[in-house]
């Protein structure tokens, strides 16, 4: 068998060398997208909501019973993340990432009777989530919902067109922040 050789040589003037072609790039692998950066102002706004105790929002926590006063809901929306928070005081709240939102929903009735609502079809719903300890926001198409207990934290994600089918377990807390966002639309600004 014979070898076949080829010279290249450049053209007159020419400074290129001939290189051979190059090897094809592999498959770029699948790289989840970062999550989104959010605001300081509204990680500010969400920290202080998960750090709110029960005496800041005028509940009174009963010895020896784990207590929900305060629910948040987050879900993505109008292409940010929305953070529904209520409390049994009737406080209630809603921080979008994109900007916006309703701080002091109390004193709206509507709006203060749906974050009462809510927190005590949370307190009924109180085994359903497990306790956590970190709170982070939704995935992409994704609900959390956290209750903020005299015991600690309790939270769960869940995909946000399960849980807003009326059959899903946790359903209720999903349209009960939707109910507090429909509460506060109407609410005179």
């Amino acid at each position: 068998m014979a070898l076949l050789a080829v010279v290249l040589t450049p053209l007159a003037g020419s400074t290129a060398l001939a290189q051979p072609p190059a090897a094809p790039a592999p498959p770029a692998a699948h790289v989840p997208a970062p999550p989104p950066a959010y605001p300081d102002t509204y990680l500010a706004l969400r920290e202080v909501a998960f750090s709110t105790k029960p005496e800041d929002v005028e509940i009174q926590a009963k010895p020896g019973v784990e207590q929900v006063y305060g629910v948040i809901v987050e879900f993505h929306a109008s292409g940010g993340t929305s953070t529904v928070v209520a409390f049994g005081s009737g406080d209630a709240s809603i921080y979008r990432s994109n900007g916006g939102g309703k701080i002091g929903g109390r004193r709206e009735p509507v709006v203060a009777d749906a974050a009462r609502a809510l927190v005590a079809l949370a307190q009924i719903q109180l085994t359903d989530l497990p306790k956590v300890t970190q709170y982070p926001p939704p995935a992409p198409d994704h609900v959390t919902v956290y209750l903020l207990t005299t015991a600690g934290l309790r939270g769960v994600e869940k995909d946000q067109i399960d849980i807003a089918a009326a059959d899903d377990r946790l359903n209720p807390l999903y349209a009960g922040a939707q109910q507090i966002v429909s509460a506060f639309s109407g609410a005179p600004s």
